[in-house]
Formats: C-alpha cells, sequence, structure tokens
C-alpha cells in the first residue's frame, strides 16, 4: 500500500490515533472501494461520512428525482434540488469534497441484467433501497460475486441491520423469503418514518461496512441487530 502523506495523516488523525485503525488501517480505507445502492435517507448519512473518512472510490446508484417529502430524512438534498435527478445533485455536491476518494454515479433502475456489471468493482455493497424486489436483487448478485453486503432498512421509530458474506449460514433472501402484498391504505401507513432513526440506521450501516474493511470488530453475521429509537432499545437475534 501507499504511505500515507503527510496532508493524509493530519487528515484522518482522529482515526489514525485509535490503535484499532492506525495508519494501516486508513491506509486500508483509502484503497477500499464501496457501492451504494439507492441515494436516499439511509444512503444521505452514507454518501456523507464515506466520503470523509477516505474511502478511495464510492459508488452511487439511483435513478429517482429528489421531491419535497424526501427533504426531513435525505440529507444532503434541499429545496433548490426538487425535480432534479438524485446522481446529478450528488455529483455536484460531493465530487470535490474529498481529493481522496473518486466519486461515481449510475443513474440506473438497479435489475439482475445490470447488477453484476456494477457490483464487479467494488469490495463491499450497502442496500440502501426501500423495497422488497431490488433488495432481492443485491443479495442475490452479491452472493454470486462474493462480496459481502450490508443491508439496513428502516419503518417508523424502528430499523435493523445486518450483513451477508460468504461465511454466512443465512442471507437476506432466506430470511424475507415471502413478504405481504399490502393494500394502499397499509402503503400509506408504511410511509411514516422517524428521521433521526434513519441517520442512526445509517451510520451503524456504515460502522458495520468500515469494521468488515478493517477487519476489526464482531460483524453481524448471521444475527441482525434492531434498533427502536422510541423505546431505545439495542437488540441482537441470531439468525
Amino acid at each position: 500500500m501507499t504511505p500515507l502523506s503527510k496532508k493524509q495523516f493530519e487528515k484522518y488523525d482522529c482515526s489514525i490515533f485509535l490503535n484499532e485503525i492506525g495508519s494501516e488501517g486508513q491506509s486500508k480505507l483509502l484503497n477500499s472501494k464501496i457501492l451504494v445502492i439507492g441515494a436516499g435517507g439511509l444512503a444521505s448519512s452514507a454518501i456523507s461520512y464515506l466520503m470523509s473518512v477516505g474511502i478511495n472510490t464510492l459508488g452511487v446508484v439511483d435513478f429517482d428525482k429528489v421531491n419535497l417529502s424526501n427533504l426531513p430524512r435525505q440529507i444532503i438534498f434541499d429545496e433548490n434540488d426538487l425535480g432534479k435527478l438524485k446522481t446529478d445533485v450528488i455529483k455536484n455536491k460531493f465530487e470535490k469534497k474529498n481529493e481522496d476518494t473518486v466519486l461515481k454515479t449510475y443513474c440506473l433502475k438497479l435489475d439482475k441484467d445490470n447488477a453484476s456489471d456494477i457490483f464487479k468493482d467494488y469490495d463491499i455493497v450497502l442496500d440502501c433501497v426501500d423495497n422488497f424486489d431490488t433488495k432481492f436483487v443485491i443479495n442475490d448478485t452479491c452472493l454470486k460475486l462474493d462480496i459481502p453486503l450490508v443491508s439496513a432498512g428502516v419503518s417508523g421509530f424502528k430499523g435493523q441491520v445486518m450483513m451477508v458474506t460468504k461465511q454466512s449460514k443465512h442471507d437476506f433472501k432466506s430470511l424475507f423469503s415471502t413478504y405481504p402484498k399490502t393494500t394502499e391504505k397499509e402503503k400509506m401507513e408504511d410511509r411514516g418514518v422517524f428521521p433521526l432513526a434513519v441517520a442512526l440506521v445509517s451510520n451503524i450501516q456504515c460502522a458495520e461496512a468500515l469494521k468488515y474493511l478493517l477487519g476489526i470488530g464482531e460483524p453481524l453475521i448471521d444475527e441482525i441487530l434492531v434498533i427502536d429509537t422510541i423505546k431505545m432499545n439495542f437488540e441482537k437475534f441470531k439468525i
């Protein structure tokens, strides 16, 4: 690995001073590539922090446009961005955020036909989407290409995070192999989400990804972490 420059030592000193990371760990991050699927609430926090910690390459996949209801939880957008493609806004706002990180955006709807071509260039994938069909595509593609996956979701005041790697006995699809079809009334009720729960879950998701890349701590493999912000409970369950 390329030694850290004097500027990089100063920029990332808060991480380097941690024994678990050090200069060697920071060098790993500066050589790592992370792909974020989605550009909504979970991705907003993830993109901000992953750009800041010095990831070598950060990819973002999304095809949606910014709308008014996005703004309370999708903190990288503002009212000047309404109606614009999220990937365009992210490119304009974050391309020069950190000279150590290359930002790549993919303005497309992810499906089983295009996923492999995108995923193959990355070390780890963050599932930040809000629908099961796309989550299943992400899960299946990561398993096929042997790429670690950190999956997260939020509804109401609750969220969950889990990790899938080649060591996993259970993946996202096996855990949620069947899910109920919702009525239009239920869909409207499910739209409620506590913005701060989204931010909290996103940061935990990023922490899992960075821990894995650094080879430190205990990853959530064959475990699911459930966060309840209304009770402020954190519970881990074996799958």
